[in-house]
């Protein structure tokens, strides 16, 4: 137990056989339940954990027939532990990314009660130097994207997944519904926001290797995540304002509704421009910004 609560840690892990065993390891030992669930992995992930299930009872595996994405196996870590009444459920990814000194930080805020979600970032405390330009450039771009999708104009760095949340709160979201893909702290925060669940940043380090490679795909993920925001932020408008007959939801609405469409003006009159001297075009601008990316990469 940590100061009289309950913890249990879910443990997404896809292909991590050669990660999976460090990440128990170092797992501090006021853990009371570590959830590992293998998303279909198909190396030996799970006969990993199974050996290490004989020397550690705290631990648990959840093997996924189907691959469900990192989100559906966040949530059935955070299922069980609901079913054995854990008071806190965090988030440590099974790639050994998240350092587990940091998981006092993130307990300390809720077990005192002053917020229910406590979200880690590597926005404060420097730890932004460490990430790759992409990473990082990527991360900034979504971050204002969340904040306003989100409403939670105060939490940083929204892709970070090394996170805690009181059972109490994980009992107001609907579990069934989130994103179960990338997008899923995303949509975490923006049902937090719905249900008046209060989040709190805290500075934390991930650890990146040495030609660790992502299995993230950048642009893809971009693109998908950034029609996802749009969409839950007129959702949580509607829910919050709107089907309530708050003003403010008209406003939210209309404000978008006209950025959407300068926007579009604007391409429109660069596009032009290009074309009258003989520069192109915004298409082709766009191809050679990827194929720029690409030889970066």
């Amino acid at each position: 137990m940590y100061r009289g609560k309950k913890i249990g840690v879910s443990v997404p892990a896809y292909n991590e056989e050669k990660l999976i065993g460090r990440t128990i390891d170092e797992m501090p030992d006021f853990v009371d339940r570590i959830y590992v669930v293998d998303d279909a992995s198909t190396d030996r992930t799970s006969d990993v954990v199974r050996e290490i299930m004989k020397k550690d009872g705290r631990v648990e595996l959840i093997r996924h027939e189907k691959n469900q994405g990192v989100g559906g196996a966040i949530v059935s870590g955070w299922k069980r532990g609901l079913e054995e009444g854990m008071d806190v459920l965090a988030v440590m990814a099974g790639d050994n990314q998240m350092d587990p000194k940091y998981l006092p930080k993130l307990l300390d805020p809720i077990v005192e009660g002053r917020a229910e979600i406590a979200k880690g970032t590597r926005f404060h405390g420097g730890y932004w130097k460490e990430m790759p330009w992409i990473r990082l450039f990527g991360t900034f771009l979504l971050n204002v994207l969340n904040k306003i999708a989100s409403g939670y104009w105060n939490v940083n760095d929204p892709q970070n997944g090394y996170v805690a949340i009181s059972a109490e709160a994980l009992k107001k979201l609907d579990l069934d519904s989130l994103h179960r893909g990338y997008a899923f702290e995303n949509d975490v925060l923006i049902k937090a926001n719905v249900a008046g669940l209060r989040v709190i940043n805290v500075p934390v380090r991930i650890r990146y290797r040495v030609g660790e490679v992502s299995k993230l795909k950048i642009l893809r993920f971009a693109s998908s995540t950034s029609k996802f925001l749009l969409k839950s932020f007129l959702w949580r408008v509607w829910v919050k304002y709107l089907r309530r007959g708050h003003p403010l939801g008209v406003l939210y609405y209309a404000g978008t509704i006209l950025i959407i469409s300068s926007l579009g003006f604007v391409v429109i009159s660069i596009d032009t421009a290009l074309k009258i001297f003989g520069l192109g075009t915004l298409s082709f601008g766009s191809a050679c910004l990827i194929e720029a990316w690409r030889y970066n990469k």
